[in-house]
């Protein structure tokens, strides 16, 4: 037996990070559904949940990357060079399987790539996929041609406007991937390492933890979700814009950030990230039924990111002065 597979990684615990974004969550939608009496009612909730299935998919992955004190900025040129590929297999009518099967590995290479490129070349990560997503936001328009590619085949549209045992499709389809992840980072090795290295890539070394190794992975299914999450934009629309994904990023990394995973990396979970998810997806339905102009929700997110930072910070500062006063009253007792 290797030292890996005796190796007891940190196990995530609901924060309190997390018990206050399901707060404000309740609130926000308790405030939307009191200035708008469209806001409850079943069409539009369907409505929000169809439009950030996508977004909640890659939300995932960018926990974990997030979770290991990294970041990934090209999530949504990567979604768009990929939901190209789609349209173009659409058209020319593949079959479906492989079509998911070429889009969720054209996800995993860009994800691995980029993993290679923070853990091998040393590139600090939000550099490294800064770039990445330049390199891919050029290739959209030079594989569209500034064109779009509409009337697309509805194959994949089922993920997003069908319905499972008189159940939305987002609803299966968000409670399986999110009860899969969960399982994954609480209990399987391999994600729970990602804690691990995430709290101190030394110690988990030291432990037998490859943090090279882990990193990769985590960029590696990152890209995965994207891929998926491509099928997905793709069957709601039914069309690929020049746009596509533009916004993607800052989205996800808010939705992350606002559902408690600490912008230092070690703390966070999926479950506080679907909270994150509906909290930004239900701001911007609220924005569109309250009348406000749209561009106003760019400024919104931004707002948002940076006082989950500050709440990041005052609440890792209390918790590491609480460690302190409880250190210090154990040694005045000894």
């Amino acid at each position: 037996m290797n030292k890996s597979s005796r190796v007891r990684p940190y196990i995530p615990k609901p924060s309190r990070r997390e018990y206050f974004t399901i707060i404000i969550l309740v609130i926000e939608i308790i405030i939307f559904s009191i200035v708008s009496k469209n806001f409850l009612s079943a069409n539009n909730l369907e409505t929000v949940l169809r439009n950030s299935t996508d977004l909640a998919v890659v939300s995932i992955g960018m926990t974990m990357v997030m979770v290991l004190g990294g970041i990934d900025i090209s999530v949504g040129s990567a979604l768009g060079v990929v939901a190209i590929f789609v349209g173009w297999m659409l058209q020319r009518e593949f079959n479906p399987i492989l079509i998911g099967f070429v889009a969720v590995l054209l996800g995993t290479i860009i994800g691995v790539f980029n993993g290679f490129l923070v853990t091998k070349a040393k590139i600090p990560a939000i550099i490294a996929t800064l770039g990445i997503s330049n390199i891919l936001r050029a290739a959209i328009f030079g594989m569209l041609g500034g064109s779009w590619l509409t009337g697309l085949p509805q194959v994949f549209t089922p993920f997003t406007k069908g319905h499972i045992l008189g159940l939305p499709a987002p609803v299966i389809l968000l409670s399986i991937f999110y009860l899969i992840f969960w399982i994954f980072l609480t209990y399987i090795p391999a994600g729970r390492h990602i804690y691990a290295v995430g709290n101190s890539a030394e110690a988990s070394t030291l432990s037998g933890i490859s943090a090279t190794r882990t990193q990769i992975v985590a960029f590696g299914l990152l890209g995965s979700l994207v891929g998926f999450s491509a099928l997905i934009y793709v069957g709601r629309l039914a069309s690929v814009e020049i746009t596509v994904g533009n916004d993607l990023a800052m989205a996800s990394i808010a939705a992350v950030v606002v559902g408690g995973t600490s912008v230092k990396g070690g703390k966070g979970s999926v479950i506080g990230t679907l909270a994150g998810v509906l909290f930004i997806a239900i701001m911007k339905n609220g924005i569109v039924l309250l009348g406000i102009p749209s561009l106003w929700e760019k400024a919104v997110v931004g707002v948002l990111i940076i006082l989950s930072v500050v709440v990041d910070l005052v609440f890792t500062q209390r918790s590491e002065r609480q460690k302190r006063e409880q250190l210090s009253k154990q040694r005045m007792a000894i």
